[in-house]
């Protein structure tokens, strides 16, 4: 009787101590509030459908990644690799890690699928830059992952090369997920893409060689986009020629942004708390003067935008004033037909996922950033 006491004691605790492990590893997941991720994308001639989807899916990814838990609070960093082989234009073009969503935007729409052909591409390079070289966060509240995608094996045969099993080794060390995107169906390629994901604790995907990505246009998109290009003309660089060029370059991309791209613009702006936002890692008047972080006193006449140049400090002062008003109106109209149209996008999300499936590139993004900050 005294053993089957023990032995119930014993399950007991064991029960206990099960609990309290799972328990722990909730709250560890609950305590994510960022997401940085890394796109190490082939940018040889055959991945050329999936890189237009994605130049124009990648505000509504950084949207949904936001979303994931549900109460607007998570922050998103992005890194961007684009990579071909030795002989090409370039082996591997890499854009540090950044909550500049501006700067990644711009970067992929330079990014054009050419060159390849020979199957093997230089993987290896890129990945091993990807896990040792980005500006990874330390924090514990940071998920940190990589999506490597692809329709080509690495080279293993290049000399003094580090190869994926040693990188994957180093991510794991790092608390940094690989996950592998395969484009298309070549078998050589599926069997190291499983292996590098296996190796690197992350998800391996298959998805269609063109991405298989739709976009969803919406009744309210033409409203918003109207909307959104008065805000963008509310905006004014400032700093050096430098600086000023930077914000011209950024503000132009923004401006010829396709509708429904624009819609995701003004939607990530409203869902990740940057209102008065309008370009990302740019200064801009605006925004810093509405902010408390700019005098205009302070500016040399040089410094400042043209439409400024030659006003008293009366005069400036009134202008930029003007323009914060009308900002501050315009995101209140577009408050509304922002979450509207949100409504709408899950309701054509969702029928779409019933009739052609899930395995589009930024559908996949999304889930498996949801499944790993429940699971890690």
């Amino acid at each position: 009787m005294k053993n089957c006491s023990r032995i119930a004691l014993k399950a007991a605790t064991l029960a206990l101590i099960g609990s309290t492990m799972l328990s722990t590893s909730v709250t560890a997941h609950t305590n994510y509030k960022n997401v940085e991720v890394a796109f190490v994308l082939d940018t040889t001639g055959s991945m050329s459908g999936l890189i237009e989807g994605a130049k124009q899916k990648i505000w509504s990814i950084a949207n949904e990644i936001i979303d994931v838990e549900g109460d607007g609070q998570t922050k998103v960093r992005f890194a961007l690799i684009g990579y071909r082989d030795r002989g090409d234009a370039y082996v591997a073009k890499s854009f540090d890690m950044t909550d500049d969503i501006h700067g990644i935007y711009g970067h992929l729409l330079d990014f054009q699928a050419q060159g390849g052909g020979d199957r093997p591409e230089s993987v290896n390079q890129a990945l091993n830059e990807a896990v040792a070289d980005l500006s990874w966060s330390q924090s514990s509240k940071t998920l940190r992952m990589v999506f490597l995608v692809g329709d080509a094996p690495p080279h293993m045969d290049y000399d003094n090369e580090i190869r994926y099993p040693q990188i994957a080794s180093r991510a794991s060390r790092n608390n940094i997920i690989l996950n592998t995107v395969q484009a298309g169906s070549d078998r050589e390629t599926a069997r190291i893409w499983r292996d590098i994901a296996d190796l690197g604790q992350g998800d391996y995907i298959a998805i269609p060689q063109n991405g298989g990505m739709q976009m969803i246009y919406t009744p309210y998109d033409d409203q918003i986009e109207g909307l959104q290009q008065r805000i963008n003309r509310t905006s004014l660089g400032y700093g050096s020629q430098v600086e000023q060029s930077a914000f011209a370059g950024k503000l132009s991309r923004a401006m010829a942004a396709p509708k429904a791209v624009a819609s995701d613009m003004a939607e990530y702006r409203l869902k990740a708390g940057k209102k008065n936002q309008v370009i990302t890692g740019a200064k801009e008047l605006v925004e810093d003067y509405e902010d408390g972080t700019l005098d205009l006193d302070s500016l040399a006449e040089v410094d400042l935008p043209d439409e400024l140049k030659g006003l008293s400090t009366a005069q400036k002062e009134a202008k930029v004033k003007t323009l914060v008003a009308e900002r501050k109106e315009l995101n209140q109209q577009l408050e509304s037909l922002v979450k509207k149209r949100d409504a709408f996008m899950d309701v054509e999300r969702k029928k779409q996922a019933a009739t052609t499936g899930k395995d589009a590139f930024d559908t996949e993004v999304r889930a498996t950033v949801e499944r790993q900050m429940k699971m890690k």
